[in-house]
């Protein structure tokens, strides 16, 4: 027969013991309630609320990346009003690195020469853009564009079905845009035509 001493022991060690499970069960239940939460949260949110970046997703922002410096430099390039270069030309010179970078600084003067007696006025649209090759430092981009170019030279020209502008003449691009990136992001370092 146990002593009445061992049997209250005992029963303090069960009721010890039910109220460590208590406790347990306790935190537990609070960390589903975390993880529900937070799948929740992911499954609402999807995976931008997390607080880190996967590889599919920096793979998907160098793509975004790409593409939009490539519309900006070839637009940006497209871009001339004779009445206001200044900051025409430094919105090339901004998205331009290496040798592209340094040769169109070189030219800035003679574009600007150039389209002031002409009183040229160039914009243009993008309509395709497509990634040719991506790696982690180089990106070759093919981007389509319509020009629309007023000039004293296009001053005498009738709408047609090829351009619809009175006094204007309109041009199809296709341009292959190099990219590298630099510690500024992406940037064009050669800019040419494709036929």
């Amino acid at each position: 027969m146990p002593e009445p001493a061992e049997v209250a022991q005992n029963r303090l060690d069960v009721k010890m013991s039910v109220a460590r499970l208590g406790r347990v069960n306790t935190v537990l239940a609070a960390v589903v309630v975390i993880l529900v939460v937070l799948a929740a949260a992911v499954f609402i949110g999807g995976a931008r609320v997390l607080p880190w970046t996967t590889p599919a997703e920096a793979a998907a922002a160098d793509y975004d990346e790409v593409k939009s410096v490539a519309e900006e430099g070839v637009i940006a390039f497209l871009d001339v009003d004779y009445r206001d270069m200044d900051p025409r030309i430094q919105a090339v010179k901004e998205i331009s690195t290496g040798t592209f970078g340094k040769e169109y600084t070189a030219i800035a003067e003679q574009i600007r020469q150039a389209a002031i007696p002409a009183q040229t006025v160039s914009k243009g649209k993008v309509k395709q853009v497509g990634i040719r090759a991506i790696g982690s430092k180089k990106a070759v981009v093919l981007v389509a564009v319509d020009s629309v170019v007023t000039s004293s030279q296009t001053a005498e020209l009738k709408k047609s079905d090829a351009c619809p502008y009175e006094g204007a003449r309109c041009s199809k691009y296709r341009f292959k845009v190099s990219l590298d990136k630099t510690k500024d992001g992406w940037r064009m370092s050669d800019l040419a035509g494709v036929n």
